[in-house]
Formats: structure tokens, sequence, C-alpha cells
């Protein structure tokens, strides 16, 4: 019986190939540890993510990913956001002075809109990524605020007007409480006069007494309604009052994003070109003004 080889292959050795690789990824390791190690914030970028820094920031058209070295930092990315974030907070101090940050978990970065009371929580910042990711029901909010106020309206006006007129409804049912009390008791007269006349041969009609109670009926369900009214009213203001306090808000927001950058339009085009932005200007300060990195 002949010796057979408990391995068969035609797969030649790849050592090298191995050492190869293993080498990139420790070279990699050690070179994101002295970006980190030299506050070198833009050396971190490109090593993050290579593809993006490239195309957006040298403009190279199609570049290559080093998507599988960076997942070597992956699970790093809460301290990596953590520390990324310092400079970038700074920058925004200027660029977007209006935004105001709370960490509340590591690398974790809450956005603030203002430092009035009542401020609206905005959304978070992404330091890897140097995005926003605003909230979108308060961003939409502020979006439909800015085509309002264009035609001279508030984000809330049309839902206070309807309450207002609400209101004065209501108020109107409480004061005709009187004019209630004398059209009840001239129906309940008119009933009564149905009954004297009434007779074995005599009877009133059924069709002219059921349509006097139905009127003291609708009588009665006013009345009902009127004894609500100073909730219904008192609740009305209120969401009024809240209302009025939010469109105050928004007015807040519009300002400072127009002192900042003078239309909303611009503002989300600086949100929008933030990494590019930020980055370059990383890359300036480090290669003393030149923002060609």
């Amino acid at each position: 019986m002949e010796n057979m080889p408990y391995i068969q292959t035609e797969i030649p050795d790849n050592e090298n190939v191995l050492n190869n690789k293993l080498n990139a990824k420790v070279k990699y390791v050690e070179d994101v540890t002295t970006a980190l190690n030299e506050h070198d914030d833009r050396r971190v970028y490109e090593l993050i993510n290579s593809k993006k820094y490239n195309e957006l920031i040298r403009g190279v058209e199609h570049a290559d990913d080093n998507r599988s070295l960076a997942s070597l930092v992956t699970d790093l990315q809460p301290d990596l956001s953590h520390h990324l974030a310092d400079k970038l907070i700074q920058y925004l101090a200027e660029a977007f002075p209006f935004f105001y940050y709370q960490e509340s978990a590591l690398g974790v970065f809450e956005v603030y809109f203002g430092n009035w009371w009542d401020r609206a929580y905005f959304g978070r910042l992404d330091p890897i990524n140097v995005q926003f990711k605003f909230k979108q029901e308060e961003y939409q909010k502020l979006v439909e605020s800015v085509r309002l106020a264009a035609k001279g309206q508030r984000y809330h006006s049309a839902a206070i007007d309807e309450l207002t007129k609400t209101n004065e409804e209501l108020q109107q049912l409480v004061e005709k409480q009187g004019e209630r009390n004398t059209q009840r008791q001239n129906l309940e007269n008119q009933l009564a006069q149905l009954d004297e006349k009434g007779g074995f041969f005599n009877r009133p009609s059924t069709e002219e007494r059921d349509n006097l109670k139905t009127q003291l009926s609708a009588l009665d369900e006013e009345d009902e309604q009127a004894e609500t009214v100073p909730d219904q009213i008192e609740k009305n203001n209120a969401t009024i009052l809240a209302y009025s306090k939010e469109d105050t808000i928004l007015i807040y927001e519009q300002r400072a994003i127009n002192e900042k950058f003078g239309s909303f339009d611009q503002f989300e085009a600086a949100a929008k070109s933030l990494y590019v932005d930020y980055v370059k200007q990383l890359a300036a300060v480090a290669e003393g003004g030149q923002a060609d990195a």
C-alpha cells in the first residue's frame, strides 16, 4: 500500500504573503497609535477611512478603501470619538457657535441648539465621520418655520388661531346660559300648555310633544358642555402658551443661524460640507497654512 500524504494541495507556501499581511496590520496599528499620540487628527481621519479622505480631501477619483485595516480599530470607535471630539468641538464653537454639546457616554455627543431656557435637543455629533446627525423632528420643524417666516407667519400660527377661535366659541357658550334658561322655560311652558289641553278626545300630537322634548334635550347637552368650558379653556390656553414658547425658540434658532450664515441655505451647505471644511483646516494647520494635504 502506497504512502498517501494527509494533505494534498497545489497552493504554494504563502508564508511571505502572510508575513506581509501581518506586517501591514502591525504598521497600520502603529500609524494610528503614532497619530493619536502626536494629536495628529488629520492623519487619524486619513487612516480610519482612506477612501473618503482621498476622494474628498485630495480629490482622487474612485480611491481604494482600507476597510480591512480600519476594521482593526472598529471596537475602539467610542474611544476614537472621544479623542477626536476635542479639537472638532473647538472648531465648531466658531463654525457653529449656537450648538452646544454633552457627552452622555464615552464618545457619544448630544447636540443642543442654543444656551437659552428650554433649548431644543437637536441630535448628535459624530466626531469619527465629522457629521451632524440632526433629530429629524426638530430639524424639519426648523425648516418649516423658516419657510413660514418668509410669509410673515410662525410655525404654530394656524394652530394658535384655531385654539383661540375655539376658546371664543366656548366662552360664548357660557355667556348664553341666560338665553338657554329663558328658552328652556318657554319650552317647558309649552309642554305644560299641551298637557292642559289634553284629554281623551283632545290629545296633543306626539310629533309636537317630541319636538319640544328634542329642543329641551339639546339645551341640556349645551348646559353639560358649558360646565366643562373652564377646564377646556384652561387646557387650550396651556397649549397656546406651549406653542408660543416653541415659536419663540424657533425664532431664536433662525436668528442665530442668520447672524452666523446669513441664510438657512448657507447653514445647510456648511453642515453638509463639515467633513471637508474641518479636515482641510486640520491639514492647513499641520502644513503651516497650506490646505493641500
